[in-house]
């Protein structure tokens, strides 16, 4: 956990500075030309909660935004787990190169200096956050963000001597960003992490919150059963499955019909909390004259098992872990509007994509590629059509299985290095990803070749650590 209370002086002073930013500029596009950007991320909002796709989830604003903008249907992350996911969207590395999860040391020098915040800032940018964190950068908070406001999980903030939702929360203090924003001839970065639809992992009973009014939204209707949540897909699954953090989740999320219906509601309610959020902070730039020369970005920092094959978590490497919602709008791209693109995309393109949008040079260091050239309807010749996939966090206290893989077109291989057990699926046949080709001997020479390529990603990534990350890695290793 970061300490909290650390940031509150730094938060005042920056409210103050907020107030100095110059007020003489009528004009409400900036005047160095370049868009404003609002990057707007939830957590364990998977790809297919989404109205637009969904029979039952209310998502309206995400919907409108996808109707303006342009959606793209493949959108995925390299890692499924938030904090290093989020690394990764900030400096556009893998995890493999950041080295970054859970009970790792913070981030690199060079790393940290990369992440998109600090190189808009450099460039003129005033860059706010707000919501959650739960990241180690190196460096001081200040150095990239003009604002800063952190937040841990909890049910609820006080705004103004009220204790309000923590969505509403965060809500409002995007809001006044940009209020304060509105007075400069400055652009912005702001980037809004909405803590839901995450559980809150110590409410066991009702794990996910949000604001009274959702309350009965979702009662009148019965919830269809997860794709392979039936007995003898769970009776399948290797022991170290069964008996993983995502079983234990499972019993007090899904295990009865009643919770899971009761469960999948309050993670509807959570998603739509968000959307409504989303509509409000919109409401905001155009009451203030700024959505015209605003570009948005919505996704989501990693997938997440809702009972299928009767776990919850997000770690497995299973389509449901791995694809995000992505939206982005342009209101100057009146051409692309309502398009969905189904090309491979990942969460390490979003930093090349911000820094394309405002004209500042991509750092050379940056795995992901920007995807601005596919938002004006031009596919680069060298696009992906394959990426690799891990999960590197081991905890001690529980059993979080790690993994590595190689997902194309047609195929996925997973890699559970530690447990001696791989999966091979055909997506183009079983996209459910019901039949575990790897152990049958037709698919011998599949399996090698998914294999060479994951080893080939493998050594490409590590390669591409600094100097410093590959030290401090060989020495934490050289201590487990």
């Amino acid at each position: 956990m970061l300490i909290y209370c650390k940031y509150m002086f730094f938060i005042f002073l920056i409210s103050i500075s907020f107030a100095s930013l110059s007020v003489a500029a009528e004009e409400k596009e900036t005047e160095s030309g370049q868009p404003n950007i609002l990057f707007i991320l939830a957590d364990d909002h998977r790809w297919d909660l989404l109205g637009k796709t969904h029979p039952i989830i209310k998502t309206p604003n995400l919907d409108k935004l996808a109707d303006q903008g342009v959606r793209f249907s493949n959108s995925f992350v390299t890692t499924p787990i938030c904090a290093s996911s989020r690394i990764s969207i900030l400096t556009g590395l893998t995890e493999r190169t950041h080295d970054y999860t859970f009970s790792r040391p913070p981030t690199g020098k060079i790393e940290s200096e990369n992440i998109y915040p600090k190189q808009l800032k450099n460039q003129g940018y005033t860059s706010g956050f707000v919501g959650k964190y739960e990241i180690k950068l190196t460096g001081e908070d200040f150095d990239r963000f003009d604002y800063f406001e952190p937040l841990l999980h909890s049910k609820t903030n006080t705004y103004k001597g009220n204790d309000i939702p923590q969505t509403n929360y965060i809500t409002q203090r995007a809001k006044d960003f940009l209020e304060r924003a509105q007075d400069s001839s400055k652009p912005w970065v702001l980037n809004v992490n909405f803590w839901n639809p995450h559980a809150l992992d110590s409410d066991k009973k009702d794990q996910y919150h949000y604001p009274a009014k959702f309350e009965h939204l979702y009662t009148d209707i019965t919830i269809p059963p997860a794709k392979l949540s039936d007995d003898a897909t769970f009776a399948a699954l290797p022991e170290f499955l069964k008996t993983s953090m995502g079983r234990v989740r499972w019993e007090y999320r899904y295990s009865n019909e009643a919770l899971y219906q009761k469960m999948i509601k309050r993670h509807y309610r959570a998603i739509s909390a968000v959307d409504e959020g989303v509509g409000q902070i919109i409401q905001q730039l155009e009451k203030l004259d700024m959505l015209k020369n605003t570009v948005i970005i919505y996704t989501g920092d990693n997938g997440y098992s809702l009972n299928e094959r009767q776990l919850a978590g997000k770690w497995f490497g299973w389509e449901e872990d791995l694809r995000v919602p992505l939206i982005i709008y342009d209101p100057r791209n009146t051409s692309q509007q309502g398009q969905v693109i189904d090309k491979t995309v990942l969460n390490i393109d979003i930093a090349p994509t911000i820094l394309d949008y405002a004209r500042v040079a991509i750092p050379e260091s940056y795995q992901g590629q920007s995807l601005v050239d596919l938002m004006e309807g031009k596919t680069p010749a060298n696009w992906r059509d394959e990426f690799f996939f891990e999960h590197m966090y081991q905890p001690k206290r529980a059993s979080i299985p790690p993994i590595v893989g190689v997902r194309n077109n047609t195929w996925k291989f997973v890699d559970f290095y530690k447990n001696d057990y791989i999966q091979l699926y055909n997506l183009k046949d079983d996209p459910q990803e019901k039949v575990n080709l790897a152990q049958l001997p037709e698919y011998k020479s599949k399996v090698e070749e998914l294999r060479k390529r994951t080893a080939y990603y493998i050594d490409k990534y590590e390669s591409q650590r600094t100097e410093e990350v590959k030290s401090r890695t060989s020495f934490l290793n050289s201590e487990d």
